[in-house]
């Protein structure tokens, strides 16, 4: 006879599948990697069945593990309505609002916006998360995101705040020791600096395989902010934010190199979050501030 099943566990089970190690799956909700490995053989000793295969690298769900995972992901979402609906009936423009945003929109844009709100509403307090991230608004994961894509979530509300033109950059000492970079020699002898692709596909990244082919990756980095020191080093040419580029002493633009696609920036928030006053008077300082920084 199995053991009895802990309904806590299950949401190990959703973890791991979802980012395919114990390790990467410790590191979402915040646990130790032995502790997300004991709890899935708890829960496979009292299943009577594996949960997990390796394939092709990472742990692939067994067929065991597939045919709950539909439910657990549905006992998931309920929770999280559940727990809006608890947060709503709060009111009042008091609490915590947590804001998700790209390293350099949080320390260029963003600052001002929060000193508004801080005025404003002195009883809220902003949690601002500088990360590159496509967070999930419908696991709570923020309560206001900002990205430079659409937000492809069921009950999301999103708007256009801004477009972000970008253009290459290197620094005087880098540009004055080589021949200009050039899209005819597709950048030959030269050295980019790019932004890691790794969470998916990056409209500036693919345009420089394309422009600069001939030229050598020297480094990839997970921020705007830290591609702008790097190549204020002299490590090589970056495709920034003209906003960031532009304001980074020590830069000059590279003319010859136009055309780098520009991006349309998102600002999306959970419709049930929405429904918050906290939520609603930081989402229209944020646009307000966006609006002012960024061409429409």
């Amino acid at each position: 006879m199995h053991e009895r099943m802990n309904w806590d566990d299950l949401r190990f089970v959703l973890a791991v599948a979802r980012h395919g190690s114990h390790s990467a799956a410790a590191r979402a909700l915040g646990v130790t990697q032995p502790t997300v490995g004991r709890r899935l053989r708890a829960l496979e000793q009292a299943l009577g069945d594996p949960l997990f295969e390796r394939s092709n690298g990472v742990l692939a769900p067994t067929p065991v593990a597939a045919s709950v995972l539909e439910q657990v992901e549905e006992m998931e979402a309920r929770a999280l309505a559940a727990e809006r609906i608890a947060r709503r009936g709060r009111g009042g423009c008091a609490g915590e609002v947590h804001v998700s945003a790209s390293d350099w929109l949080a320390s260029r844009v963003l600052p001002g916006a929060l000193a508004t709100i801080a005025a404003r509403a002195p009883e809220v307090q902003i949690a601002l998360a500088a990360d590159p991230r496509v967070v999930s608004l419908p696991r709570n994961e923020a309560d206001i995101a900002l990205r430079p894509r659409r937000f492809e979530y069921n009950g999301v509300w999103q708007r256009a705040v801004g477009s972000v033109p970008f253009a290459v950059y290197g620094s005087r000492a880098y540009l004055a020791r080589r021949d200009p970079p050039s899209a005819a020699t597709q950048c030959d002898g030269h050295e980019l600096i790019l932004m890691d692709d790794s969470a998916g596909p990056i409209a500036d990244v693919e345009w420089l395989g394309r422009v600069a082919a001939r030229a050598r990756v020297r480094a990839r980095v997970n921020g705007r902010d830290a591609m702008a020191s790097l190549a204020l080093s002299g490590l090589g040419l970056a495709c920034l934010p003209t906003l960031v580029g532009d304001a980074t002493r020590g830069l000059t633009r590279v003319a010859s190199l136009d055309g780098a696609p520009g991006r349309t920036l998102w600002l999306g928030m959970h419709r049930d979050r929405r429904a918050l006053a906290r939520v609603r008077l930081a989402a229209s300082v944020i646009r307000d501030a966006v609006a002012k920084s960024l061409p429409r």
